[in-house]
């Protein structure tokens, strides 16, 4: 295959956590620097790529169902180039191959870099035959040397590949040292690793330079954030304070946490930095010790509870979400309970809720049975996502008849997809459509607008709620004849 056999075009998939969503958009950054453009039509693209998950047996499995497909479309065109990278990549290597051999390449979490080399190689190659980058194994060599080979590849953004022109992801941190035992991440995404907070002030510097206001600082468990630069130790809340005063930049969050590294310094931070979101997202995953205990997840449902106290002690009106896994090995029916009383007692604003996959090359699968059936799986699912619900609802209903501040991020989904329906727009249809955006605890809020507040910061009323949503108008002033007071963008 020549450069003159392929039309630039990129097709690329992803699947799995935020952090996911940034992996694609800079290896996208770097692959336009080569001319490539981006498509949304995998027939199209000569060049095709997924970003992959390991941490549920679903995301595997949607990925390889995608590769299936791709099989026969390969068989006619030889030119396309398909790669698989991410944390399936990592993960299972050689499988990936014998599963799909039409594969091209595949490229771990740590060699994002490489796959624009990968791609070349395999255009150039007279005979196809598979590439494959991928960092050390956890037992493949020393500390160092295996952190070495993970690396942290943030040079360059694509804007094209954000949530929305105003809002980035700003990786902070990489790996995972917690070792719970269902989780593949620490083999996927290799030992805990902090960027220089010079280098994150910097990048923030240039997202805020490029009209971003909004950024989320990523890590497996961001709070665990630690770096020493020039004689001084960073932690997160120090990092919260370098960035704070980014000219540009309104609003700051960050995910995932690590209920045991939830300092008072951080909680201090939140509280008195007021472009620090009130919001904190942090996985209990489930209510009982015992289940704590065979996760290894290092913390009692006492030591959840004390933190619970001391957020709400310290951040009064701060929401908090969490993580649930249901059906995890041993689970009783009183264990199950026992999630359920959590869920009751501490009222997350959401949960995300998950039935136990066991994975490959876990300690979970070594150590322990997965001896719950899927139906009670499924049922005890329901049940926690039925109480959540109901939570969400009655705490969403408590904010009608007050007012929000939001971030405005565009059209809803609803009113994204009724565009979509429109073939045009009828002659004389206002230009108000149902926008959304979230509050500064991290509520989704949708009102009517004009299109051109994306990206503005709009004061909402709340006239109504479901259990993910709060439901409003905007708020307008009165102004007197001759005053110089500028009004908002009305719709």
């Amino acid at each position: 295959m020549t450069d003159q056999d392929h039309n630039h075009q990129l097709y690329i998939e992803t699947v799995g956590c935020q952090m996911n969503m940034l992996d694609s958009e800079l290896v996208v950054a770097a692959l336009r620097r080569d001319g490539y453009v981006l498509t949304d039509s995998p027939k199209q693209a000569d060049t095709i790529l997924f970003n992959t998950c390991s941490v549920r047996e679903h995301a595997e499995h949607k990925i390889y169902s995608a590769l299936g497909r791709l099989k026969y479309v390969r068989r006619n065109n030889p030119q396309k180039v398909i790669g698989v990278m991410g944390c399936m990549a990592q993960k299972d290597q050689d499988l990936i191959f014998r599963r799909a051999p039409h594969v091209d390449f595949v490229a771990g979490t740590g060699q994002l870099a490489e796959i624009p080399r990968l791609i070349q190689e395999t255009r150039s190659a007279e005979k196809r035959a598979p590439h494959k980058a991928v960092s050390l194994g956890r037992r493949d060599g020393s500390v160092s040397e295996i952190a070495g080979s993970f690396q942290s590849y943030d040079p360059l953004r694509d804007p094209e590949m954000r949530p929305t022109p105003f809002q980035a992801f700003v990786r902070i941190m990489i790996g995972c040292d917690k070792f719970c035992t269902y989780c593949v991440v620490p083999t996927t995404r290799g030992p805990e690793q902090s960027r220089p907070p010079s280098q994150i002030a910097n990048e923030v510097s240039v997202l805020a330079g490029q009209g971003v206001k909004e950024i989320t600082l990523l890590g497996q468990t961001v709070n665990s954030y630690r770096h020493t630069e020039n004689g001084q130790l960073y932690q997160l809340s120090d990092l919260l304070e370098r960035i704070h005063d980014t000219d540009g930049i309104e609003r700051i969050r960050f995910v995932t946490n690590y209920p045991k590294d939830m300092t008072d310094d951080l909680l201090q931070a939140v509280r008195d930095l007021p472009k620090a979101l009130r919001y904190l997202h942090v996985p209990l995953q489930h209510g009982c010790n015992e289940v704590l205990s065979r996760m290894k997840r290092g913390y009692t449902v006492e030591d959840y509870d004390d933190m619970m106290h001391r957020i709400r002690a310290t951040i009064p009106n701060c929401s908090v979400s969490s993580d649930f896994i249901v059906g995890f090995c041993g689970e009783t029916e009183q264990a199950h309970q026992k999630s359920m009383k959590a869920l009751r007692d501490h009222r997350f604003k959401n949960s995300f809720i998950f039935k136990y996959s066991e994975r490959d090359g876990t300690k979970a699968e070594r150590l322990f049975p997965d001896d719950v059936d899927d139906s009670t799986k499924r049922r005890r699912n329901n049940e926690m996502l039925d109480l959540q619900n109901r939570i969400s609802e009655e705490d969403n209903s408590e904010f009608i008849g007050g007012k929000v501040r939001v971030l405005v991020e565009g059209p809803s989904k609803s009113a994204t997809k009724q565009a979509a329906r429109d073939a045009e727009p009828m002659p004389g249809k206002p230009l108000a459509t149902q926008l959304a955006g979230r509050s500064e605890c991290d509520r989704i809020v949708v009102f009517d607008g004009n299109p051109r507040l994306a990206g503005s910061t709009a004061e909402v009323e709340v006239h109504d709620c479901t259990g993910t949503t709060l439901i409003g108008s905007i708020v307008t002033r009165e102004v007197q004849h001759g005053s110089t007071e500028l009004l908002p963008i009305l719709s």
